[in-house]
């Protein structure tokens, strides 16, 4: 057993952007010729809800119920935000808690509302508001040095260098809380969550990649600074001082819930089940008109495309309570709230690829019998796996999974029927912003997708060097055995073999 555990999460990196720059830094060169290390794999369509809950819980998205930054519960149309369903006292920072070790989170997600626990959580960007913090004596000490939430910034073109200052200012900022709330060494688990480098690979991969559309070397806009490795230069930094933190007993994990890779185009699936029949709008006035602006490209896409050249989508989408907004975009524009489910058999829902059959078995409106269901559904996987790219004719899509390939668990009745992963340099969009087009260029602040591959790195007392086999769903039981707590029987993951 060792004596304290902490876990710094960055999403964005891969092995291979880790082996990059590795020469120039010291630190991440150490975990890999000292420490254990893994190409992590996560959930199939690696999203902040779907990856996090996986992550905190070592379940599956068939058990947590956390397919996408939202739910559409079985038995109905209605959509409910993520961000009021707690993961509660499933999540194994709660067992430790529960069995007297002292814990503490900064800027984790999924911590909104504040659970209570033996120690102290920061939340995540969903804990917007003037308590984002507990115990709540915290949120004046934070707020009394400068922390902010959230991230706060977008990045459009022209805005390159004070996008990435921004970025590097909230890595410092993370950096000085850190040692803020981990100094005094009480806590025995701790745990930080980082977003910036994410965003900066988000906004920043065309000057990496020569096969984006838009590539061009990054010394045009940035001169002798290179973001990615300033970026990653201020996590090695932080993963030395919490080395030194942790203790020589101590056990220090460096992973990404999911990596980052090539985006150019984006995949309007929408408007594929449309023109096939599957999706139906309403003939109400307001919906054809509504229908007639996505026609014509005025979207809620655009309008938030246009809040980034301002600088204000971040600004706003925190300050706009998730439902309200939501409900504000459906009366303006083409939404879910047009859809005439008693002419729909499917639709897409999210950013990620996820399909929804309307069958009689789950939805009040249902279209689809119980006897045609299956035939239904290989038909739409079949369409799906042969669309093409109609710019240069290539095949979008990797493979069509159904949801009891890919999840397990009483959870999976309310999973999406169908889920899509896409080839490298497309991703989906399962909202109405192509204007009926089936593929056009991603927008310009994100030439970078998620992938379900990212990092793990351990180093610390009787840790075994070498490469090991690690999935997300590992890491929660890893550090419940690492820290003598019992692990439950319903996890999904395995204690990871990095213990001599």
């Amino acid at each position: 057993m060792v004596k304290r555990i902490f876990v710094l999460e960055a999403s964005g990196p891969t092995i291979d952007i880790v082996r990059k720059y590795a020469s120039q830094l010291p630190t991440l060169q150490q975990f890999l010729n000292q420490g254990a290390w893994s190409r992590l794999s996560g959930p199939l369509q690696p999203g902040l809800p779907t990856s996090f809950a996986t992550l905190l819980t070592g379940k599956n998205p068939g058990k947590t119920g956390f397919f996408n930054s939202f739910k559409l519960p079985s038995g109905g149309y209605h959509r409910i935000s993520y961000s009021s369903i707690p993961l509660s006292a499933d999540t194994f920072y709660q067992r430790l808690s529960d069995a007297g070790i002292e814990v503490g989170l900064l800027n984790v997600p999924l911590t909104s509302p504040l659970p209570r626990i033996k120690g102290f959580v920061v939340s995540g960007d969903e804990g917007i508001g003037e308590e984002y913090a507990y115990p709540s004596e915290l949120n004046k000490k934070l707020t009394s040095f400068g922390y902010f939430v959230p991230f706060g910034a977008s990045y459009s073109p022209g805005r390159e260098m004070s996008f990435f200052k921004h970025c590097m200012d909230v890595l410092e900022m993370q950096r000085q809380a850190l040692h803020l709330l981990f100094r005094d060494r009480q806590w025995q688990f701790g745990m930080l969550t980082l977003y910036a480098l994410g965003e900066i690979m988000h906004a920043f991969w065309k000057y990496y990649d020569q096969r984006h559309p838009d590539f061009r070397p990054f010394s045009e806009s940035f001169g002798d600074v290179d973001p990615f490795l300033e970026g990653l230069r201020t996590i090695d930094r932080m993963l030395s001082e919490i080395i030194e933190l942790t203790g020589a007993d101590g056990l220090t994990i460096m992973l990404g819930a999911w990596g980052h890779r090539l985006e150019h185009s984006k995949v309007h699936l929408n408007a594929l089940l449309e023109q096939k029949g599957y999706l139906v709008f309403k003939s109400a006035i307001t919906s054809c008109i509504k229908h007639l602006f996505y026609r014509t490209g005025l979207t809620a896409a655009f309008v938030e495309q246009m809040l980034h050249r301002l600088n204000l989508y971040k600004f706003i989408r925190h300050r706009v309570k998730s439902r309200k907004g939501a409900a504000f975009s459906g009366s303006l524009f083409l939404s879910y709230q047009d859809i005439d489910w008693p002419r729909t058999r499917a639709v897409a829902l999210g950013n990620l690829g996820q399909v929804y059959l309307n069958d009689r078995e789950h939805r009040p409106s249902g279209t689809i019998s119980k006897e045609q269901y299956s035939s239904e559904r290989n038909h739409l996987c079949q369409l799906l796996e042969d669309l093409r790219d109609p710019n240069t004719g290539g095949q979008v899509v990797e493979r069509v999974f159904t949801r009891e390939e890919i999840y397990f668990g009483k959870e999976v009745t309310h999973a999406p029927d169908l889920v899509v992963k896409f080839q490298e340099g497309y991703s989906g969009d399962g909202g109405f912003s192509g204007g009926g087009s089936l593929v056009t260029k991603s927008p310009r602040n994100h030439s970078s997708d998620h992938c379900n591959e990212s990092v793990f790195f351990a180093l610390g007392a009787g840790i075994k060097p070498g490469q090991v086999d690690a999935g997300l769903e590992d890491i929660a039981p890893t550090v419940l055995c690492a820290l003598d707590v019992e692990v439950p029987d319903d996890y999904d993951g395995k204690i990871l073999p990095i213990f001599a």
